[in-house]
């Protein structure tokens, strides 16, 4: 007969590491599936699950689940996926901007004329055009929201913002890497 896992975990609160290991044995694969597909990275997801796992062994005494076990240990897994990725891209962003602070006075320089050049061109569009164009552009909006929102056809807006992309390449008259990134 299969012990019950409310009854594992009472047993881990009083520091019985066999039912431990039990409660680890039954869950620790379906977990590490369940958070895999959250995280899409299969040793994260095993780093995750066995952190979880040692943390409940380390907390076994403080552990209080009123409700059911399998829905806490899937939950927490979650949980703990969610902040991993959350710390993650946290990481990225931090190291992006420590890696931008570190480029030659003279690229940021360079970024800033290059900027305020592209500033002056945008102003230079038509009123609807420099709209569609920062609606399109900055703000993420597709074409077919911006149609629905301005009340224009898609068409209109498409060739709104291709005009407007070509406006900007030949007033700066450039080919910088930088315009890639914004045009």
């Amino acid at each position: 007969m299969e012990i019950p896992d409310s009854t594992l975990i009472l047993r881990i609160a009083k520091n019985d590491y066999s039912s431990y290991k039990h409660l680890f044995m039954r869950y620790y694969s379906r977990l590490c599936v369940f958070v895999f597909h959250i995280t899409c990275d299969m040793d994260m997801a095993e780093d995750i699950v066995q952190e979880f796992y040692m943390k409940l062994w380390t907390d076994r005494n403080k552990i209080k689940i009123k409700g059911n076990v399998r829905s806490y240990l899937f939950t927490s897994c979650r949980n703990a996926a969610l902040n991993s990725i959350r710390d993650e891209k946290l990481k990225i962003k931090n190291l992006e901007m420590i890696g931008r602070d570190q480029l030659p006075e003279e690229e940021i320089t360079e970024q800033e004329d290059y900027l305020n050049a592209l500033e002056r061109c945008i102003a230079l569009l038509p009123e609807r055009s420099k709209q569609v164009l920062q609606m399109f552009k900055l703000e993420g909006f597709s074409q077919k929201e911006i149609s629905e929102k301005l009340n224009i056809s898609v068409k209109t807006i498409k060739n709104q913002v291709w005009k407007s992309l070509q406006f900007l390449r030949s007033c700066l008259n450039t080919k910088n890497s930088y315009l890639s990134i914004f045009l």
